[in-house]
């Protein structure tokens, strides 16, 4: 998920990959993804609450999306200050102004998630 914003989310830790190439994950973070909106938390008050689809037509895009974080358990979070910023991880994380990473979902008490909090 590639967020845009006019404004830095310094919150987030800076995106950066870790030594096989994938997004580090943003330790004490959460995302509770949905339909209509999905909410990351972090440390302290942190929230970013993220529109989800805003009419049915994306209803089957979305729920596609939804069963793929699921099966990953997270989603990568980058939030950027501008379009045009590359769209691999590698330039991403190189290009120095993105902030985010990989977030674990929350899980429902007794799934056992290791690393997400429970709910």
């Amino acid at each position: 998920m590639v967020l845009l914003s006019a404004g830095p989310v310094v919150q987030l830790p800076r995106f950066r990959l870790v030594g096989d190439g994938r997004p580090a994950t943003c330790s004490g973070y959460v995302l509770t993804p949905g339909v209509t909106f999905s909410l990351v938390e972090g440390p302290g008050r942190f929230r970013l609450m993220v529109e989800g689809i805003t009419h049915h037509d994306e209803a089957d895009g979305r729920f596609a999306w939804l069963r793929q974080v699921e099966r990953a358990g997270g989603a990568v979070v980058a939030v950027v200050d501008r379009r045009g910023v590359p769209h691999d991880w590698a330039g991403l994380a190189a290009s120095g102004r993105a902030r985010g990473g990989y977030v674990p979902i929350v899980r429902r008490a007794g799934r056992g998630a290791r690393g997400s909090r429970t709910i």
